[in-house]
């Protein structure tokens, strides 16, 4: 069976939002949704996106896309493109008698078709599986120091690996569970769950040392603030402080501290902080609650700190693909952010 290569510039009509949705939905439910869909490939700050199909008999069997961000190097605006939605129909998996597969296929084409518009990177963050596809394509794996911290908040939703690492869940999450107990008693007010508003911007500001480049999610807050993946929480009282937050599908997803503002800062503000989302957390059916520190978060080390004193576990939670043509580009010095895939 022959298989076609569509090569795609612009903004996607609902046809072809369709074609990703049921490619991609059965790995991220959140694709599911052809608004959803639409929002990040269409409706983005740039309103297009750069995609290749693999089609065969008229019929998708395989896509890979690249959404333009906006992103800094020095302080200076340019655009950069991250990869998304790589999926190849289970008919057309695996590899080929001469040693190419579809999803190289793809790859390859929607690498040289970005590189081509106004983007001076494409990037990917992608766990070893799906980063040793792109890695067969031409893109280079740039290893980076940016891990999780992580609190259980419930253990039998804590992925694959068998009835012992549930065990092993569960006994990390009654130690930190009784440490969080202990330093947050008496500090936790009441806490608000609301939509990020315009005052919020400042919770997605990024910086980045010289000589690297980020995404800032505060260049495309409006987009960030209306994809549905983000919600505010206000913790009130003197420990205060206002937390931006991703909080994935009930019971399957965890929940992640995107980035936070105290009122008055110090320890027993970020202890009621994590306190009040652990609860969120363990409500939600959510498996972990996760943090990862960055530059420009609003954290000048304080919440990092006080996740370590309360028995959080550094975990690796991604590999970082990136190619450019840009000889003078420095590619690899990337400060990773939430901003690089927290509505992904």
């Amino acid at each position: 069976m022959t298989v076609e290569l569509r090569r795609l510039e612009g903004r996607l009509d609902d046809e072809r939002l369709g074609w990703i949705a049921r490619l991609y939905g059965p790995t991220d439910a959140k694709y599911r949704s052809l608004a959803y869909v639409r929002h990040q490939f269409a409706e983005n700050p740039f309103g297009w996106s750069v995609n290749v199909f693999a089609v065969a008999d008229g019929e998708p069997v395989g896509h890979c896309g690249v959404v333009p961000f906006r992103a800094r190097l020095d302080g200076q605006p340019f655009t950069a493109g991250k990869l998304e939605a790589l999926a190849v129909a289970p008919s057309h998996r695996g590899r080929r008698p001469d040693g190419g597969s579809v999803s190289v296929d793809v790859l390859r084409a929607l690498y040289a078709l970005a590189l081509a518009t106004e983007m001076r990177v494409i990037f990917g963050l992608a766990p070893p599986r799906v980063g040793g596809i792109h890695v067969r394509a031409g893109c280079t794996l740039v290893p980076v120091d940016a891990p999780s911290l992580v609190l259980v908040t419930n253990p039998s939703g804590v992925g694959a690996g068998g009835s012992a690492r549930r065990r092993l869940a569960a006994v990390l999450a009654a130690g930190q569970g009784a440490l969080l107990a202990a330093a947050a008693a008496g500090a936790v007010g009441e806490v608000r769950v609301r939509e990020p508003g315009p005052a919020d911007a400042d919770l997605a500001e990024a910086a980045a040392p010289a000589g690297a480049w980020t995404v800032s999610g505060a260049d495309a807050w409006e987009w960030y603030a209306g994809s549905g993946a983000l919600q505010v929480v206000e913790v009130a009282g003197r420990h205060g402080s206002r937390a931006l937050v991703r909080i994935g599908e009930a019971g399957a997803a965890p929940v992640q501290i995107v980035g936070w503002r105290a009122e008055a800062g110090g320890r027993r503000s970020a202890t009621a902080l994590v306190a009040a989302l652990a609860a969120l957390a363990r409500r939600a059916g959510a498996p972990t609650l996760r943090f990862q520190p960055w530059r420009g978060s609003g954290d000048d080390g304080t919440l990092a700190r006080a996740c370590a004193r309360l028995g959080f576990v550094r975990r690796s939670d991604f590999d970082l693909l990136v190619k450019s043509d840009d000889e003078g580009f420095p590619a690899a010095a990337a400060a990773v952010n939430p901003f690089f895939y927290v509505t992904f």
